[in-house]
């Protein structure tokens, strides 16, 4: 185990031992501390208080690990486990004198200062108050400290803190078994700020049950027989705080060299491919009016016996997002040149013809849905995000019909034209729109969404030699990555809601690369990590382990490698898949395998219950090539339901049924960008 080789490979010192008895209602104290005395001013030490074990770096105080409330009947010793200078394994073994039927246990370390940042990762950055949403705000409801069961959580019930000196991250280790299930709270206050690991399971006040709504909060029932022991292991990591929060790097690189791997692989990348291209051309495929592409996805008829093209939202046939037409096009022609299948090329010409010759507006922007132009949906707002995969799509279309002996120059020229329009659309300060009315009227401009358009205004100064555009995409990226680096988030990515999320920050990521590769300038590379790290509290650094009825379980689903939506909404999905290739880039160019392997990690959990056409899953046959959208690994959308529900399925099942276009668009595409496929195995 990974996690076992960090602890050896580190140098491991007993820091100390605290053991509380309940004998005749005396608190007895018994202090053990093995430490050199000679210790450099710098040097992490833990001395005894009062209140707990308090760790010092040099003569200045981090924090103290609070003592065990006393419980009658439990005995509790804490060891202290020193594996390198910043990081501490905490083992609490509570002794039971006396069968309790119910108890809590915890375990909590107090910051001795205010926090500046403070974030649970995917469920609160900093209290969650950027947005419009009514996911869970601040880190209390009516006075009452939100506490979110560790399956919430990308690394099992994280905490993290940066307070005036030190930043803490506190977590505990992967459940072995579903009852060992455990709960995780944060509680900044005026001069301290407490990292909690809560045993068993709970989520309270209330129980965050699906987007904007709430249950009643819970407490699992735990029962500790008499001459039986409870142990609670818990990961301690301190640093000085840096600027930008460049601290939370050192904790979740300590995070990543103690996760889990996969033992399998999953599809191979061959398998996948034939999949995608044939739920794209079988499944996916619409002839309706003028229109030939892809609708957005299938879900069950009413009487459960087949499937239809679902209108998300009342649209069905989207550029990017949803139903990624131009990807999935540009994936068909890619399949012509590897396969030779004709009809893999003229469809995909086909769809790619009626976009560029139908969607697009004077100005230069560019129909998103094509349901406007059947007639079937009022005029919309064109957003950035499908902005961007129309203007990408079509560049790399260009290059692809030419290769096909297809050309189709007006590709390019649709995409310049809606370069053309974002650069001239911008503001002073460098941001670009996050959405526009059909005659070009700017409607809002808040969030991280506008960065989508950066690499395709790249890729227009690379074709045209015209340096303004370049100029434009510097201007908007230096103004999206210091809103990341002052506020550690991104936002408004996931376009069905308005909160902080990782979707947003992937355009980041791509434009640090891109521009690094234009300028030669490292700092790009820098910047690079930085977001990757951002991405990194996204990432599922563990497996979970469900009971043997549950979903996961009977279909061998696994957590490692997913990443949550957003914190308004709290599920998995393979979303990640497509930047697979830019952290093996990155891994190369920086010489750091934690980003290949977190790369491999993401794909294989993305290629995790793709049909081959035989699936079912819940009494729902697949078609090839399908994968739905949502893995609900935590409460959200899972408790509190009843009944059925086509998208969501039946009630306490875990993997939904909105068998989406993008989750197969994306995997093709990250398929043809990449050059060898071996570096997946």
């Amino acid at each position: 185990m990974e996690r076992k080789k960090l602890q050896q490979t580190g140098t491991r010192q007993r820091i100390g031992r605290t053991c509380v008895r309940d004998v005749t209602h005396m608190l007895i104290i018994s202090l053990s501390i093995l430490l050199c005395t000679c210790r450099s001013n710098n040097e992490p030490h833990w001395v005894a208080s009062a209140e707990g074990m308090v760790l010092k770096v040099g003569s200045r105080e981090v924090g103290t690990l609070r003592k065990a409330e006393a419980i009658p009947g439990i005995t509790t010793t804490d060891e202290i486990e020193k594996i390198d200078d910043s990081f501490f394994k905490i083992t609490r073994t509570c002794q039971v004198a006396q069968t309790i039927d119910s108890v809590c246990l915890t375990l909590s370390f107090e910051t001795c200062s205010a926090s500046q940042f403070a974030m649970i990762p995917s469920v609160n950055y900093n209290g969650n108050e950027w947005g419009r949403g009514e996911e869970p705000k601040g880190f209390k409801h009516d006075g009452q400290w939100w506490t979110v069961s560790f399956r919430a959580t990308p690394i099992p019930g994280a905490t993290y803190s940066e307070g005036e000196a030190f930043a803490v991250a506190l977590w505990g280790d992967n459940p072995v078994c579903p009852e060992d299930a455990f709960a995780c709270s944060l509680r900044p206050e005026e001069h301290t700020t407490t990292h909690c690991l809560i045993y068993p399971d709970e989520e309270m006040p209330l129980c965050y049950s699906h987007r904007d709504a709430y249950v009643d909060g819970f407490r699992q029932k735990m029962r500790l027989e008499k001459g039986t022991t409870k142990t609670i292991v818990a990961y301690l990591h301190v640093s000085e705080v840096e600027p930008h929060h460049g601290a939370l790097q050192h904790f979740l690189a300590k995070a990543w060299q103690m996760a889990e791997r996969h033992s399998s692989g999953g599809l191979d990348p061959e398998t996948l491919w034939r999949l995608g291209v044939s739920y794209a051309k079988e499944s996916l495929w619409v002839e309706e009016g003028t229109f030939k592409g892809f609708s957005c996805g299938l879900l069950p008829t009413d009487d459960e016996k087949g499937w239809y093209h679902w209108p998300y939202k009342g649209e069905k046939y989207a550029i990017g997002w949803t139903g990624q037409n131009a990807s999935l096009a540009n994936s068909l022609l890619t399949d012509y040149l590897k396969t030779g299948d004709k009809s893999s090329l003229d469809k995909g010409l086909a769809c790619l013809d009626v976009w560029a010759n139908r969607c697009v507006l004077p100005n230069g922007l560019f129909v998103i849905h094509y349901d406007y132009i059947l007639g079937q949906m009022k005029e919309e707002t064109i957003d950035a995000c499908h902005l961007s995969a129309a203007a990408q799509n079509l560049f790399e279309a260009t290059d692809l019909a030419k290769k096909c002996k297809m050309e189709r120059p007006n590709y390019e020229e649709v995409a310049l034209g809606i370069c053309r329009f974002v650069r001239d659309d911008q503001q002073e300060n460098g941001v670009y729109g996050r959405g526009w009315t059909f005659d070009g009227q700017c409607v809002i401009r808040e969030g991280t969404v506008g960065c989508f358009l950066v690499p395709p205004m790249i890729e227009a100064c690379r074709r045209t030699g015209d340096n303004s555009f370049l100029t434009s995409a510097i201007r908007a990226y230096n103004h999206y990555l210091e809103q990341l680096y002052d506020d550690g988030y991104t936002t408004a990515g996931a376009l069905d809601t308005w909160c902080i999320d990782k979707e947003s920050s992937y355009p980041l990521l791509c434009s640090a690369l891109q521009l690094y590769h234009v300028t030669g300038d490292r700092r790009y590379l820098d910047d690079a990590v930085h977001i990757s790290f951002y991405l990194s509290t996204w990432l599922w650094h563990y497996t979970g382990v469900y009971p043997p009825d549950d979903d996961f379980t009977r279909y061998g689903y696994q957590t490692l490698g997913g990443t949550s939506v957003s914190t308004q909404h709290r599920h998995l999905d393979p979303y990640a898949v497509l930047w697979v290739g830019e952290w093996i880039e990155l891994s190369q160019l920086v010489g750091d395998p934690q980003w290949k392997e977190k790369a491999l990690a993401v794909w294989r959990n993305g290629s995790q219950i793709v049909s081959d056409g035989t699936l079912d899953i819940n009494g729902f046959l697949r078609p090839a090539g399908s994968q739905n959208e949502g893995f609900s690994h935590c409460y959200w959308n899972y408790a509190g339901k009843t009944g059925f529900s086509p998208f969501r399925g039946r009630a306490n099942e875990r993997i939904n049924q909105w068998l989406v276009a993008w989750p197969s668009a994306f995997r093709l595409e990250t398929l043809r960008r990449l050059p060898d496929w071996s570096v997946l195995e």
